[in-house]
């Protein structure tokens, strides 16, 4: 028995050293073990068998691809120019695959967005778009900057990008949330994402539409300009609460929540009930989301606006957090707002965390109706 194991262990380790010395970007082996093994916390027997099983799966789905690739090589059903061109290409790479965003993780590994290989080159650097996803929330977008083999770069592709800009049906995309990065996977891929303002008096985005990047890159310059096709994935729960609270001077109302395979939206509004003009906390107040089970959401990005241009108009206020990872029974917000010391910044608490107090008569719990 010991000795089939230290067997097997050699030809893991044999196998590793294999994928390790093929000329492949991303470490597959490494990179997904270091992503899952920090992810949760667990108890210590649950986390050797995850960990054990999770391993094996892991090992077993690289060995093959490059299996799959080597059979390519060997075969010679690829020419010499084409297989130099794979070097320069990641190998079942995803840009969205290693970013910390649980939705984008979701989009890959569900198959919701779309594989791309749009690519341009501009005095020997090529800037690739390499997926998209569109729920109906956000526009999600994977960039990858393609090296020849032995070049590197002390910049990030986020660093290099000194503008970026959106062409929708080829009109200036002016009525959007602007543009929000990602941490992505390493220096040379980059994730930007925007949403619509329909949930705040602007226009939706259509199902489907032709969306034209162009982005500068620092010392080039012509700008990298492609065509990417875009489609909603669909598959969403809306629902349209309009369910309010009251505290004090504030009026807070849940207009929205809109869940997606990617993404929760949630959209609020606060007014004053006098229309003072004076300086309100209305416009710190934050949120937290639970499933009925206690389960939070990450806050992803968002966006907020007043109504009109008047100092009392209502601020309304576009979130988007992490999808749950099953649909749930209800789900409770609860509003807060942070402590603020006498010279204007967070209080801090023992652990060096900002301290926040929780509005108990703004709390609201809405249940999901899963045929909407």
């Amino acid at each position: 028995m010991d000795t089939r194991s230290k067997l097997e262990d050699k030809e893991l380790a044999q196998i590793e050293r294999f994928i390790r010395e093929t000329p492949v970007e991303v470490d597959l082996v490494s990179r997904t073990m270091d992503k899952y093994e920090s992810s949760r916390d667990t108890k210590p027997s649950e986390k050797f068998i995850t960990r054990k099983n999770l391993r094996q799966r892991v090992m077993m789905i690289t060995v093959s691809a490059v299996m799959i690739f080597s059979l390519i090589i060997v075969t010679g059903l690829i020419s010499p120019t084409m297989a130099a061109t794979m070097k320069e290409v990641p190998l079942l790479s995803s840009v969205f695959k290693f970013t910390r965003d649980l939705g984008l993780q979701a989009a890959d590994e569900k198959g919701l967005s779309t594989k791309l290989n749009i690519s341009v080159t501009h005095e020997g650097f090529t800037l690739n778009v390499t997926e998209v996803v569109y729920d109906g929330t956000r526009v999600a977008i994977g960039i990858e900057r393609r090296h020849k083999e032995g070049e590197n770069s002390k910049e990030s592709l986020s660093e290099e990008i000194s503008n970026i800009e959106f062409l929708l049906n080829g009109e200036p995309l002016n009525n959007f949330s602007g543009v929000f990065g990602q941490l992505s996977k390493d220096n040379n891929s980059a994730i930007f994402e925007f949403a619509d303002l329909k949930n705040q008096g602007g226009s939706p985005f259509p199902k489907q539409f032709n969306l034209t990047l162009s982005a500068t890159i620092t010392g080039i310059s012509e700008p990298f300009k492609m065509d990417i096709p875009v489609s909603d994935i669909g598959n969403n729960v809306n629902l349209q609460p309009n369910i309010s609270r009251k505290y004090k001077n504030n009026h807070f109302t849940i207009e929205r929540i809109m869940l997606t395979p990617i993404t929760t939206s949630i959209t609020t509004r606060i007014a004053l009930l006098d229309k003072s003009t004076s300086v309100d906390f209305r416009e710190g107040i934050s949120i937290e989301v639970y499933d009925e089970q206690g389960h939070e959401l990450k806050l992803i990005n968002g966006n907020g606006r007043r109504e009109t241009n008047k100092g009392n108009s209502d601020i309304i206020m576009d979130l988007r957090l992490h999808p749950f990872e099953t649909l749930p029974k209800a789900i409770t917000i609860k509003p807060y707002i942070h402590l603020y010391d006498d010279e204007g910044s967070y209080q801090l608490d023992e652990n060096g965390d900002p301290k926040i107090q929780y509005i108990p008569e703004l709390e609201i719990t809405i249940p999901i109706n899963s045929k909407e």
